[in-house]
């Protein structure tokens, strides 16, 4: 066998078998606008009136997770199982194009077999089947018999072999399961693939995808026999779908999309009609991918088989126990992160459930791997209490570089977010805090030149007192901002005030409004410089921005109607307008912030995202704009500005390293030019 024909040497070679990609191209704002916002809250909406829509607009139809805790081997770190998730990953997406989205289990945090339905349960509203890979004997029966017992919404399955046809048996079987939407109990799963099963694969890898597809139609056919599919594929004929997978086999992933009508996409501006043409088209955003290229599926076959032969997992895993540095540079680790939500605050919808948010972490997949060249698995939570969900995060935790939470409610994501980055020392950040906290602060350093006003002088209001307007009072203040003065639905926030209050309130009132002011946000924003909306539609009026300072600059946040609009505010004296709108000038766009953020703390491995690595992102992004160019219509830059991203990487990794959360020392220019590489190019080169 050459070299490069063996499973260990592509693993060395490629850094990983696997990566996550996007399905389409963020090549403008008008389609960023379909993968993001405002046309994905659309697709939330039709998915929150019609749960069933979750198959057809999201991957959740032909997407698994894939779990392993390093049982079977009795490993100190389980994550020294990564060769073995990615092996199968790729397996299942080359012969079924099944997307697995791998998960180490932190064992020594699952106690028992309950944390284990715990977690399958609580990944259950993303993915609706569920494999578990090398699981010890003893623990694998315990958990099938406790998940018999269960009422989960999703099939979980026990693949423990290391036979090539065994794992195909399973991969046909997950298969089936996918295309009839089926949550099957174990019994039940073992009746399926008695036929599956009595396909003769000895004979493989001849007439290879022939017999892969009669063991899925065999599955697939049993599952209808007994009426075990989903309402919604009850009026499908199962040979539809054993036609597509043929189809599959013979012209690529194109046999599975329609062409546009010509009255479609691009014809018109209807945000929503178009993103739900598209969702549909592609069944969610994003998918694994494969990172070498076999020349044919026989062929892939035979390196599996003969890897699976000599056992080169094992010299895989033995070479991360001997040396764990390595689990960067042969895995996908690290380039892999995880973006999680448990649905209770999604864009401005608010607490609408973790299946109908599984859109906006899709979209914000693709703008992590766009923007930043980073691999993210979306992941929606169903527990809502703040201590267990971060518990269930620290479970799945060990495989990500990287973790950013999304779509949280306040107060609960402030200890959630706390206690998180205490417990893992990972770069975690809750972007809808931090991420409009950094590019709120670059359009005030912007304001600032423009003004040539002091920022010790500059008096801020603050409307809105969740994530994000507490993450900006904090950030600003930070950054040398003292006078600040926040409201809530109760007026303004001051120290000792009876009502509306909670431990985060009174926190910010220890170091804001000194003078303890009362009243309302009218009485709150005379005088003012900076007013900064992050609550609701016409918050604002024009009379509020005439008792201002002379040349104020208004960040009206709320989307998608700000607290006042553009035209209205400047009319009234406003110098500055700046709005999280797409259409008007000077949007605070967070794409702008946290592709580049997590780069350079992925790529230095730091322990957390403090303080001092914010402010570097925030004068990197404001930097970006020359100050000849710099106008009253051009505060920030295009959230789609391909430097960007590169430029605030480089700016966090050296606040990273200067104030000792990196692990590793690296070249700021080499982070730089790794984002470059892999925002223009799509390819991971080492650091």
């Amino acid at each position: 066998m050459q070299p490069h024909q063996s499973l260990k040497n592509l693993f060395l070679r490629t850094n990983g078998l696997i990566k996550i990609k996007p399905k389409v191209r963020v090549t403008d704002n008008y389609t960023l606008s379909l993968v993001y916002t405002p046309g994905v809250g659309h697709i939330c909406k039709v998915i929150q009136k019609d749960p069933d829509q979750l198959y057809e607009q999201t991957i959740a139809g032909n997407s698994i997770a894939l779990l392993a805790d390093g049982s079977k081997f009795n490993l100190p770190r389980s994550s020294k199982m990564i060769p073995n998730l990615e092996a199968i990953s790729a397996l299942y997406k080359a012969f079924y194009d099944v997307d697995a989205y791998p998960i180490i289990l932190d064992r020594t945090i699952m106690t028992d077999v309950s944390d284990y339905v715990l977690v399958m349960d609580n990944l259950s509203p993303t993915y609706k089947t569920i494999v578990l890979i090398d699981i010890e004997d003893t623990l694998a029966s315990q958990i099938l018999t406790a998940v018999e017992n269960a009422n989960l919404q999703c099939t979980v399955i026990i693949s423990n072999s290391h036979n090539l046809r065994e794992q195909l048996y399973d991969a046909a079987l997950v298969k089936a399961t996918l295309d009839a939407r089926s949550i099957l109990k174990p019994s039940q799963c073992e009746l399926i693939k008695k036929s599956i099963t009595s396909v003769d694969f000895a004979n493989l890898p001849s007439f290879l995808t022939t017999t892969l597809n009669k063991a899925y139609a065999l599955g697939l056919q049993e599952i209808y026999n007994h009426k075990l599919y989903h309402p919604t594929v009850a009026n499908v004929n199962p040979e539809i779908f054993i036609n597509k997978l043929n189809d599959l086999y013979i012209y690529g992933e194109v046999a599975y999309y329609n062409k546009w009508s010509n009255d479609h996409l691009l014809q018109s501006n209807d945000f929503n009609q178009n993103a739900l043409e598209l969702h549909k088209r592609y069944h969610g955003m994003i998918t694994i991918e494969l990172k070498f290229n076999p020349r044919s599926l026989e062929d892939l076959f035979r390196i599996y088989e003969t890897s699976y032969q000599q056992d080169e997992l094992a010299q895989l895993r033995q070479i991360l126990i001997d040396d764990p540095t390595k689990l960067r540079e042969i895995t996908f680790k690290k380039n892999y992160a995880a973006i999680i939500t448990n649905g209770t605050a999604i864009l401005g919808l608010g607490n609408i459930g973790p299946s109908a948010g599984l859109p906006v972490m899709e979209g914000k997949s693709v703008l992590f791997n766009a923007l930043g060249g980073i691999d993210l698995m979306p992941i929606c939570l169903k527990e809502k209490d703040p201590h267990k969900l971060v518990r269930i995060i620290k479970c799945i935790a060990p495989i990500f570089s990287a973790i950013n939470l999304e779509d949280l409610r306040a107060p609960d994501c402030f200890p959630i977010e706390e206690e998180a980055v205490h417990s893992l020392h990972i770069p975690l950040m809750h972007d809808d805090q931090h991420g409009t906290a950094v590019v709120s602060l670059a359009a005030v350093i912007n304001y600032l030149k423009l003004t040539k006003k002091n920022v010790k002088d500059l008096k801020l209001v603050i409307n809105g007192a969740g994530a994000a307007g507490v993450a900006i009072c904090k950030l600003l203040y930070g950054h040398g901002i003292e006078d600040i003065v926040m409201c809530d639905t109760s007026g303004i926030i001051y120290e000792g005030r009876p009502q509306n209050m909670n431990n985060f309130k009174n926190d910010l009132a220890k170091f804001t409004n000194k003078g303890k002011i009362q009243g309302t946000l009218a009485d709150a924003v005379k005088g003012r410089d900076l007013f900064v909306g992050v609550s609701s539609a016409g918050a604002l009026t024009q009379d509020m921005v005439r008792a201002m300072n002379k040349d104020p600059f208004i960040l009206a946040l709320a989307n998608p109607v700000p607290e006042i609009m553009p035209d209205e505010a400047i009319e009234a004296g406003a110098f500055i307008v700046a709005t999280g709108r797409s259409d008007f000038n000077n949007q605070v766009n967070n794409s702008l912030a946290f592709p580049g953020i997590f780069r350079g703390a992925i790529d230095t491995r730091a322990k957390e995202i403090n303080l001092e690595m914010k402010i570097a992102a925030a004068y990197a992004i404001a930097n970006s704009i020359k100050d000849s160019e710099l106008s009253t219509t051009k505060i920030l830059p295009g959230a789609l500005t391909a430097e960007i991203p590169a430029n605030v990487a480089r700016a966090v990794a050296i606040a990273a390293m200067k104030t000792g959360v990196a692990k590793v020392n690296v070249d700021p220019e080499k982070v730089f030019d790794l984002a470059r590489k892999l925002i223009m190019e799509g390819n991971l080169a080492g650091i």
